[in-house]
């Protein structure tokens, strides 16, 4: 993973998340001369020291910041979170978030890996274990992520109940618990003619314990709607 891949995150940035002062910029840089607009940056520049005093970021003091900390502290509870769920789930506009992230990853206090959905970050390096990079993948396929929550919330469910309660098909369901099955992450049991399917013990205490899945699934699961 190279540094410069962090600036590809496909998650869009809207104007009104960009700071004030680089709008202000932007349209200045249109608008007057280079000589004035060189002076009007300095004095822009000159009014941030002023006002958050000049600190150089180390590795002894990158977490001072608040914001960053929190960025931090989310990704380390998250493993594998998005963008966009960090901006969720912190309440914080994607210029900030991006610009604190940045910082994260030049220092090498979080890592990114890029997959089909996006950019996933994780903090360190090699602290990830598989099976939360494969959890971390399923937020991006939502059929897996409301039968996962579908079988959390009723251990043992037979196929024609997830197809009925989340509008799927059975070839669909077939398709997605075989899947599941492989990574690991659902274990199937024989009853008669019917097959059940549970969480793995481990990625049932993953799930109740990081807040992206709660994100995903409204706090509420998954119970019984097809929305």
């Amino acid at each position: 993973i190279h540094p410069e891949r962090i600036f590809l995150d496909p998650t869009p940035l809207y104007v009104w998340n960009v700071p004030l002062n680089t709008v202000i910029l932007g349209l200045l840089a249109i608008t007057v001369p280079t000589t004035l607009f060189v002076l009007i940056q300095i004095l822009f520049s000159l009014s941030a020291w002023l006002q958050l005093g000049h600190k150089r970021v180390t590795d002894g003091n990158i977490l001072d910041n608040e914001n960053r900390n929190a960025v931090y502290t989310c990704i380390w509870k998250n493993p594998g979170t998005s963008m966009r769920n960090l901006s969720q789930m912190l309440g914080m506009n994607i210029g900030t978030l991006r610009y604190h992230v940045g910082v994260l990853y030049r220092m090498g206090k979080v890592t990114a890996e890029q997959n089909s959905g996006g950019m996933r970050y994780y903090v360190g390096v090699g602290t990830c274990s598989d099976l939360e990079k494969i959890l971390a993948g399923c937020l991006n396929v939502h059929p897996k992520i409301r039968i996962i929550n579908l079988v959390l919330q009723h251990p043992g469910i037979v196929r024609k109940d997830i197809a009925s309660r989340l509008i799927l098909s059975g070839p669909n369901v077939t398709w997605h618990m075989r899947s599941l099955t492989r990574e690991g992450i659902v274990k199937s049991e024989k009853d008669g003619r019917n097959v059940r399917y549970y969480l793995r013990p481990d990625v049932k205490e993953y799930i109740k314990a990081h807040k992206s899945w709660h994100l995903v699934s409204g706090g509420k699961g998954v119970s019984g709607t097809g929305t």
